[in-house]
């Protein structure tokens, strides 16, 4: 089934999507054009048929957010290209080649700059954060300001709102174009991102639990009866199949609902520690994530071989990607105060996104992440949850553990733990 995607902009912006969108099959494109990225409650109505939402201009996207749909949002991002080639297209506009400029403050300025040093281009720029999106003024007066004192001829603003408001009072204004490629880039990213959560939905899960230790005779009855219910009500709850198997194993079957409940587990596994009070012995309880039964269940067996290298309880799982998470169920030992005092002085991050983070870690209990599990916990952009892992590895607070393989095209994500923690 394709993807209903909606494309939210300005009517050529919308109609440059649709053209380069052809290249994407599983894509279905439908337009809505704005003017104003203020009335976007308005105009959007109908775009609850989509399964997901992209924005050709980021303030249309930041509105949109405020709106708390239900849909993904997607927004196509500026790069160094498209400010670089917007320069040198509307530069013969300019007698003095003198310009000012705004954009997102992701984008490093040297990349952009160092290529204009042979020409003869003076810019003067204003990044502005995602903080600074809601003072429209600000980038106005910053650019009005340059133009009368004669500090510049031509301005170019990356900002819709921004080009709307000084086109009518008449100043000589430019928009970034976006690149080909950035918009091909939110495309990929789209259906990357729709197709991944797809097949999350679609993972089979299988559990193999295992006793150590044989039953002795006189009370195997009873301790696999007590076992058996114990699993079973386990396994109602959960939407999960219990079928047991001789030689102390149990097999556990399962889909999305089972899976939320191992990956609330990391810290504490109360079905591991209640099935080696009923058994009385240790519990090896191996769990795999496939996309079908056949792969969950080879997973399954190579999460219990890794519970089989200690004598007594323990419990991993082997996701999709055949990486060994765990042991689940055990406490790691995280000196919060330590991380905190790293994140401050090391990583510079401030004190919010610095407790945040240690949230997030001892939520997780040091199991490896991606940044994508950060813009989801922190409820923000990719690009911001880069900015904050680039920080953390850049002041020694996290390592690179693996990485973990998309269902579609595009680059595999890495994967990150804390770097030297006691765990």
């Amino acid at each position: 089934m394709n993807i209903k995607l909606g494309v939210l902009g300005e009517k050529k912006s919308v109609q440059r999507v649709q053209e380069i969108g052809k290249q994407f099959p599983a894509i279905d494109i439908l337009p809505f054009i704005l003017s104003e990225p203020y009335n976007i409650n308005i105009q959007t109505e109908t775009t609850i048929l989509c399964d997901a939402l992209l924005y050709t201009d980021y303030c249309f996207y930041m509105e949109a957010l405020k709106q708390k749909r239900k849909q993904i949002m997607f927004y196509i991002d500026c790069d160094e290209y498209s400010i670089l080639s917007s320069i040198l297209r509307i530069g013969k506009f300019s007698k003095t080649k003198c310009l000012s400029i705004d954009y997102p403050e992701n984008i490093k300025q040297i990349d952009f700059t160092n290529d204009l040093a042979v020409t003869e281009y003076t810019l003067i720029s204003n990044s502005f954060s995602k903080e600074d999106h809601l003072n429209v003024q600000k980038i106005i007066d910053f650019h009005k300001e340059l133009f009368f004192q004669k500090k510049i001829d031509l301005i170019l603003t990356s900002r819709s709102d921004v080009y709307n408001k000084l086109s009518r009072e008449g100043l000589p204004i430019h928009c970034i174009i976006m690149a080909d490629k950035c918009i091909v880039q939110a495309l990929e990213k789209v259906v990357q991102t729709l197709e991944t959560k797809r097949y999350s939905i679609n993972l089979v899960i299988t559990g193999i639990l295992f006793l150590k230790e044989s039953v002795p005779i006189h009370s195997h009855h009873q301790i696999h009866t007590e076992v058996k219910k114990y699993l079973s009500d386990f396994c109602q709850k959960n939407d999960a199949i219990l079928l047991p198997n001789k030689d102390n194993h149990y097999f556990i079957i399962g889909t999305n609902k089972l899976i939320q409940a191992i990956k609330g587990s990391y810290r504490d596994f109360p079905l591991l520690i209640d099935v080696e009070k009923l058994a009385g012995c240790p519990v090896d309880l191996g769990f795999g994530l496939g996309l079908n039964p056949l792969s969950s269940q080879k997973n399954a067996y190579s999460a219990l071989e890794a519970c089989q290298s200690e004598p007594f309880s323990l419990s991993y799982l082997v996701n999709e990607c055949g990486e060994k998470i765990g042991p689940i169920g055990k406490r790691k030992n995280i000196d919060t105060n330590k991380l905190l005092h790293s994140l401050v002085h090391q990583a510079r991050l401030n004190n919010e996104l610095s407790y945040l983070f240690i949230q997030f870690i001892v939520e997780r209990n040091n199991e490896p992440f991606s940044s994508n599990d950060i813009a989801a916990f922190y409820r923000v952009s990719k690009r911001s949850a880069e900015r904050t892992v680039k920080k953390l590895l850049s002041g020694d607070i996290i390592k690179i553990s693996g990485k973990e393989s998309p269902y579609s095209k595009g680059r595999p994500r890495k994967l990150f733990v804390l770097h030297d923690q006691k765990v």
